[in-house]
């Protein structure tokens, strides 16, 4: 495979545009979308504990998605300021991956976006300090520490091929984890197997989004697993890491370790993950529409495995006849509504934009998009690297 050239007159997507020095750029470099992924991760935990104990404390779960989206973010503008080099290098970005562009293009200065990520962090560990536990506490500090010295000095994690553990490790291991033991949710199987699956299915899905970056990275040194693997060990690692993992959750709910409304919850996703790899081994990363595609659903299939297992968790609750507090079931139906409903639209305006692509014609406005991506179609020649 070429595992960067993108042929056949595909062009990147286009980004929009925020006025330089603008809130809106602010906005756009904090990356808001992928807030989702944390929202869902911690309504995941809190129902894996409510599952296990039946109880709810709503205080609690404010303080854990209050920390969870402060300690995103400041990775999001860490990330951007130290990236910046291998964002610039970057030839074939996506909408997922490659950074938001904002420092790139000069909307912002990078000392915005270091600053941001301190003040952030200085929330999180004020945040940190009201948490009830030395155990919840330091699980929380060592979260943040893996956070900001994914891309940090002087560990930089995702420098020297660690960044895809470690990421799976912060946002679906440690978080689903932190938001169950706030809610004094004990270790219950169901926890310890559900957090280990989509920590695992992370792993995987940072995989592909380093496998976009990959030119970029190699130009500045960055020495990501992605690039270690190289283009054909990494799409036989993910086909295979898929494969196992949805065989690991037939097989547990055949000997009856995983609820069966959980179980097929999750293999309700398996068809996202058949998509991407069969987009991944029929070239898909050769081509920059197909490529963002790629990056969209390799993102989903996390946030939609989280919905519905919390789902099912809930459902599992009330056939056993002791259904969840009235309160977290609200708040989790209110959860999922909201992410199924910037799902729809997203995947909507792929489809628009594609079918505009694919007519000739340039779309009205310029948007940025998933599941069938908007491209620049104005003179914008793709450039080929060599196949490795």
């Amino acid at each position: 495979m070429n595992d960067a050239g993108r042929r056949g007159g595909a062009a990147p997507p286009v980004h929009a545009s925020p006025a330089p020095g603008s809130f809106a750029a602010l906005v756009k470099l904090a990356r808001v979308k992928f807030l989702f992924q944390s929202m869902m991760v911690t309504g995941f935990g809190v129902t894996l504990a409510v599952h296990a104990t039946g109880t709810f404390s709503l205080p609690w779960y404010l303080l854990t998605l209050a920390f969870a989206w402060s300690t995103h973010l400041m990775t999001h503008f860490c990330n951007e300021y130290f990236d910046l080099e291998a964002d610039r290098a970057n030839p074939r970005p996506t909408t997922w991956t490659g950074g938001s562009r904002v420092l790139v293009d000069g909307l912002l200065s990078p000392a915005t976006s270091i600053g941001a990520a301190f003040v952030l962090l200085f929330t999180s560990l004020g945040l940190i300090a009201l948490m009830p536990t030395p155990a919840t506490r330091l699980l929380a500090a060592a979260l943040t520490a893996l956070a900001w010295f994914y891309t940090a000095p002087p560990l930089r994690l995702n420098y020297h091929a660690l960044g895809e553990l470690s990421c799976a490790a912060v946002l679906y291991g440690m978080g689903p984890l932190l938001a169950a033991a706030l809610q004094s949710g004990p270790p219950s199987p169901a926890l310890l197997w559900c957090t280990g699956f989509v920590a695992a299915l992370q792993v995987l899905r940072c995989l592909v989004m380093n496998l976009a970056d990959i030119e970029g990275d190699a130009l500045v040194g960055k020495a990501t697993l992605a690039g270690t693997l190289g283009p054909r060990r990494l799409m036989r690692l993910y086909a295979a890491g898929q494969l196992a993992l949805y065989t690991g959750v037939a097989a547990l709910a055949t000997a009856g370790l995983l609820p069966p409304l959980v179980a097929g919850a999750q293999l309700l996703v398996a068809p996202v993950a058949a998509h991407v790899v069969r987009s991944l081994l029929t070239g898909a990363m050769d081509d920059a529409r197909r490529s963002d595609d790629v990056t969209f659903w390799a993102s989903m299939q996390l946030p939609l495995t989280t919905c519905l297992t919390m789902l099912a968790l809930l459902a599992d609750l009330a056939l056993r006849g002791r259904p969840a507090p009235a309160l977290w079931t609200a708040l989790a139906a209110g959860t999922t509504a909201l992410f199924a409903l910037w799902l729809y639209r997203a995947v909507t305006a792929g489809r628009r934009t594609a079918r505009r692509a694919r007519a000739g014609q340039r779309p009205a406005a310029p948007e940025t998009t998933a599941g069938g991506t908007a491209t620049a179609e104005a003179g914008l020649a793709p450039t080929e690297r060599e196949a490795r």
